[in-house]
Order: C-alpha cells, then structure tokens, then sequence
C-alpha cells in the first residue's frame, strides 16, 4: 500500500513497515497466552508482526489478535475472527476491554488541524485525557487512552513522532507514563520510514503496567537494525522538557567549566530576546520594493524587515535592499492610503484577531529597533546578525537586545554563540522538529552560552565570518569562529573534543560524522 495518498495524510495514516513492526513487537510477545491489540490497526501489520514474532519464538501457546480502526484495510487479517476487528472510532472503543499488550503506530495529526468538536468529545468521554495540553497532536490522545486498556503488568510498544521527546505538551505525557509503567525505553530514529511524512519516529517500550517505575533508558540511531546502546535516564531529565541524547550532567558539566575557567556567560545576562513583529496579514502588510514605490509609499512608511532566516545571509551579502518592507502607517496618512485600507477592509484583514487588537486596526507599532537578530526556526547551525540598518524582523526571526555592551562585546558575543560552544549550548535547549529543523523559542535562546570580551582581535575575524556566511558556508564559520576562541582563550584540546563529541551526538542523534558539521 501506498503511503502518500491525500486521504491518508489528512487522517494521518502511515503503515508501518513490517521490518519496523516486528523490531517494535519483539520484546513484548512473551509468555504463554497473550491478548495482543492494536487501536489504529490499518491494514494489520503490527498485529502481523506479533504473530510472526510468536510464531519464532515458540513460547506463546495462545495467541489472540484484536484491533480496532476508523478506516481500516482487512485484505491481510482475514484468518482472524471478524469479532476481533471493529471499525469505529478508538475513542468510542469499550473501555472494559483490557489486552495483555498494545501494539500501536497511532495517526498523526497536529493539533491545528483536529476538529475541535471531535477532541471535545473525547475529553468528556475518556477522563483520562483531562491532563493533556490542548496543544497536544492526535498521538497522544491514542495513546493514553490506549494505556487504560491494558491489564496488570501489562505492555505497550508505540511508534511515535520525535513530539514525543521535544515537544512542550509532551512534558506531563512523560510524567504521566513514569508513574505508571517500571520499565520505559525509548530508541529515537534518524531514518525516515515512512513516506511523505515529515516526522522522524521514536520507538517507546513500556512494560510492567501498574508498578513502580525502576529504569528509564534511551538511545539514539540511525536506524533500528544499528548496534545500539541504550543510556539510563533519570527521573528529573525524563520531565524536563526535551529529551536530549547524552547525559544532562555531561552537557551542563561542560557549560559549568565554560563559564567558570573560562569566562562563558548565558545570553540572558547580557540580552533579551523577543519574538518579532506579529502582523496578522503578512502578505497585505509586507510588500516588496517596487510595490511600495508604484503605489508612492514614503520612505517614513516602510520599513525594511526580515521575514525568514534564509534572508539573513542576503541581509550580509547585499544589505537591506533586498528585503521586503514592512507598511507603518499613521491615522493622519488615512486620506491618503484610503483605497489601501479599503483593500484590507474587502479582504476582512480588519477582522482578523491581531488587527481587532490594534487602534486603528491597519496601524502596527513595530516598536523598538532590535540590536541583533536571530532566526526562530532553522534548518542548520543558526546564527546571530547584528542591526546596522535599523530594520524589523516578522516573528519568524527573534529580535535581540542587548544590555549596553560595547561593539567589541557585540562582536564577540557573535563570534562566540556561532562557535562550536554557542552551538552546543543553542542544540540542547531548542527543539528538533521535520527533518532535522530547530526551533528555538526565546526561553531556550537565552539559556545558551555566549563570551562579552574587549579584545579587538576579534575584529578581523568578524568581517571574515561575514564573508563566509554571505556565501553560505555556515560550517567553515563555526570552526573558524571555535578556532578563534580555542586560540585565544587557550583552550584545552580534550574540552574541545568534549564539546564536538556533544554537539554531534545531540544536533545528529549519534550520526557522528566529523567531516561535516
């Protein structure tokens, strides 16, 4: 079967690999009867997948397969009672039926893109769902309420988005699971398996439903058939709010000798950072150049603004007359730009939450200029840009403001947060999402480490840093920008190595390839 078509993507649906399906059902089909389900079975192939297992290991004497689906495909299930399948929705599923194990790939679906009314339902008929956040994605109501139908001791084997291990809303998830199940084990995904979608997986074992927790432990791959090794988690990492890929002591004991032997400091102490201008409308308040001109927009009207972080090596390069500007009209422009409000007004721009807010509604205060800037979500290594054109930047780029430092501490801080040290620090506290691409909130920007030093050696390597971030060669720029501050600062080779070793295994989840960053 496909995985692609429109149908299933707006359901969620992915299939599941029979190779994945059995390495995820493995562990669990033991002892001598077991009652196997599946709340999202498909076309049946983790439910295959434990017969198959049963049937090599020869241990289960009584097997018993059930599955439950809104849209399923029975062409490969046949053999099984027709008493075992029922299609309807999961979540109107008897919740006195309890099964030895769950096998679940459970759809995703974000939570934008769920009907409200749906997720009202299954709050009010399933009242274990009442923790979750309301940002929380379809996955995770499956998987709660697939929990409760487990028996004593019972086990559940989940493929889930790698939301799981970095989303906010996944947090109390975590805890939820810990004060329920005595094993946990989770083996993050590099690889994608399943086409069309943009999520890496997480494999999640629970096992010893009902008990006291005792072992948490977790792994990052490539893929599954990889020789893995599996790494203890504590309780406290396990409820922070990402999961990260080595030991949280490890990590912080880096930071903690940076900043102590070596003057590092967190980016809080020296800026804030905010999110950018929030339009509501983009495209009807950011217009291009020649738009601003043929329509006699004043230069005091529109405001040069960064829109996405690709802009920022054009903003280098060419400076801001390649970017959009941002229209800022006043009340006493309004006889003037009448038709343009007009406009906005047949759009129903005006109606708009963000514009509701705003007196008049098409009058946007950008407020103050930011010193520096840099992106909220990034594919790979971001990096800070200081203001030298008094520009603004959409929400999509945070704006930065510093606590009175010198050009020289400016210059430095930008060299430091695009060294190998800035960028450890950035890739444990954002968030991975897609394929690879961070988003990095304010909370975790000002978490990172940064050097505000007055040492004007750092002038020559600024400009060279520019060029090569101008022509796109970010990876160059880290270890041009790590070898400064290692020769400067005398840095030890075997914290160096330390800090690579980190950032590798936490930006590449173990794909450690030191060819490249």
């Amino acid at each position: 079967m496909e995985n692609s078509t429109p149908n299933k993507k707006e359901n969620g649906i992915y299939y599941t690999p029979d190779a994945l399906a059995e390495h995820l059902a493995s562990p669990l089909i033991k002892g001598e009867k077991l009652a196997v389900f599946d709340p999202a079975y498909g076309q049946g192939s983790l439910l295959l997948a434990g017969e198959s297992v049963s049937r090599q290991k020869q241990t289960v004497k009584e097997l018993a397969l059930y599955g439950c689906d809104i849209h399923p495909v029975n062409g490969l299930l046949e053999h099984l009672p027709a008493a075992n399948l029922k299609q309807q929705d999961f979540f109107d599923y008897d919740r006195e039926r309890k099964f030895d194990v769950i096998l679940t790939n459970p759809p995703y679906i974000r939570h934008q893109n769920q009907i409200k009314e749906n997720i009202n339902s299954y709050r009010e008929n399933n009242p274990e769902l009442s923790f979750l956040s309301n940002s929380s994605d379809l996955w995770a109501y499956f998987l709660v309420k697939a929990v409760t139908h487990l028996r004593e001791n019972g086990s559940v084997g989940a493929i889930l988005p790698w939301a799981f291990i970095q989303a906010d809303y996944s947090k109390e998830l975590r805890v939820w699971l810990s004060e329920r199940f005595s094993e946990i084990k989770v083996l993050a995904l590099n690889n994608p398996y399943f086409e069309s979608a943009q999520e890496r997986v997480v494999l999640l074992w629970l096992t010893g439903y009902g008990k006291k927790n005792q072992s948490i432990v977790s792994a990052f791959a490539q893929d599954f058939a990889d020789e893995i090794s599996y790494s203890p988690i504590t309780l406290t990492d396990w409820k922070a709010s990402r999961v990260i890929s080595v030991a949280k002591e490890d990590v912080n004991g880096i930071f903690n000798r940076l900043k102590n032997e070596f003057g590092f400091c967190s980016f809080g102490s020296c800026a804030r950072a905010h999110i950018g201008v929030v339009t509501g409308a983009n495209k009807y308040f950011i217009r291009d150049v020649d738009y601003c001109e043929r329509n006699n927009f004043s230069q005091k009207q529109r405001i040069p603004i960064l829109t996405n972080a690709k802009e920022i090596a054009e903003l280098i390069a060419d400076g801001p007359d390649v970017l959009k500007r941002l229209l800022v009209l006043q009340e006493c422009d309004e006889v003037k730009i009448q038709w343009f409000i007009d406009e906005g007004l047949e759009a129903g721009f005006d109606q708009r939450s963000h514009s509701k807010s705003r007196k008049p509604w098409y009058q946007i205060k950008p407020g103050e200029t930011p010193d520096a800037f840099f992106p909220y979500r990034v594919g790979k290594i971001p990096y800070l840009v200081l203001n030298d054109h008094k520009i603004q930047s959409t929400n999509s780029i945070h704006r930065v403001y510093f606590k009175k430092l010198s050009i020289l501490e400016k210059k430095w801080f930008f060299v430091s947060l695009l060294s190998i040290y800035g960028q450890l620090s950035i890739s444990a506290n954002a968030k991975t999402y897609g394929r690879g691409m961070l988003k990095i909130e304010p909370g975790a920007l000002i978490k990172a480490i940064v050097l505000k030093k007055k040492d004007k050696a750092v002038m020559g390597v600024y400009n060279s840093l520019l060029q090569l971030l101008a022509s796109g060669q970010k990876e160059k720029a880290v270890n041009i920008a790590s070898d400064f501050i290692d020769e400067r600062l005398n840095m030890p080779d075997d914290l160096r190595q330390l800090v690579e070793d980190a950032f590798y295994e936490i930006s590449n989840s173990c794909k450690r390839n030191h060819s490249s960053l």
